[in-house]
């Protein structure tokens, strides 16, 4: 068995993706490494005797590690690890799984902390509710200042700038100027957008505003993309009732988990 390690790459990103979008919703995160945040992740790929067997990436844009990967066994997956020792060996770093990844995950390192996510999805055949009459307006990088603060107050810890160039951000402006309420994404692709970084302001809960920035986002995206995906923490009882309310529905892939892990050589 010839087993070989290579870069992501123009000649290679079309059998990649051939490969992630048999089950898009599980492979989602590395469907937008390898795409729209491609530049932002070292992405490699493994092949035993010319056929692809596992996918991993490392994406480095946050104030902590974090992987995505996809492999046909654990072996594979141990071994392409193995490239990465230098970067995850003695250090902490987030994945997101499915269950399957998850049971596979935990051969190949030491898992810290998994804990379970809820994934929820609209298409464009969703008719999603929002009863807030105020109107979200598209924002820009120019606001950039503002939304830290406001993520800042809502305890919203992973945003980044760059994010606003990723998608549509929408928001709740306040007469003075303020935003008091906010939704955009965490990337764009054909396959499929992630929404996220929703925040309201901790003055401003309960009145429908975030329902309404949602509704904004995909609205738009749903233009280019198949389908929209966002997840909650199982505990989140008060994301899991504004996304139900609005109309969002469990995926294929739900749940999935946000796990901390390590490995040791």
């Amino acid at each position: 068995m010839v087993v070989e390690i290579e870069p992501l790459s123009d000649e290679n990103l079309s059998d990649v993706l051939d490969i992630l979008s048999i089950d898009p919703l599980s492979n989602i995160v590395m469907i937008a490494d390898c795409t729209q945040l491609r530049d932002w992740c070292d992405v490699r790929i493994l092949r035993n005797d010319g056929r692809i067997d596992a996918v991993f990436s490392l994406y480095s844009d946050l104030d902590f590690l974090a992987t995505a990967f996809w492999c046909r066994d654990v072996e594979s997956l141990i071994e392409m690890m193995k490239d990465f020792s230098d970067l995850l060996v003695g250090k902490e770093f987030i994945a997101i799984c499915t269950q399957e990844q998850l049971d596979q995950f935990g051969k190949a390192c030491i898992i810290l902390k998994p804990i379970k996510e809820r994934q929820m999805i609209a298409d464009k055949s969703t008719e999603l509710f929002c009863e807030c009459k105020q109107t979200p307006v598209r924002l820009s990088i120019k606001h950039v200042e503002q939304l830290k603060e406001l993520y800042r107050l809502s305890g919203t810890p992973a945003w980044t700038p760059n994010a606003m160039n990723l998608g549509p951000f929408y928001g709740i402006m306040e007469d003075d100027g303020t935003i008091s309420a906010v939704a955009g994404v965490h990337y764009v692709t054909s396959y499929g957008t992630e929404i996220g970084n929703v925040a309201t302001h901790p003055d401003h809960k309960r009145k429908g505003y975030a329902a309404a920035c949602i509704k904004s986002v995909v609205d738009e995206v749903l233009k280019t993309s198949e389908l929209v995906v966002l997840h909650y923490f199982e505990e989140n009882t008060p994301a899991q009732r504004l996304y139900e309310k609005m109309g969002f529905k469990y995926s294929e892939a739900d749940p999935v988990y946000f796990v901390r892990g390590t490995c040791t050589e």
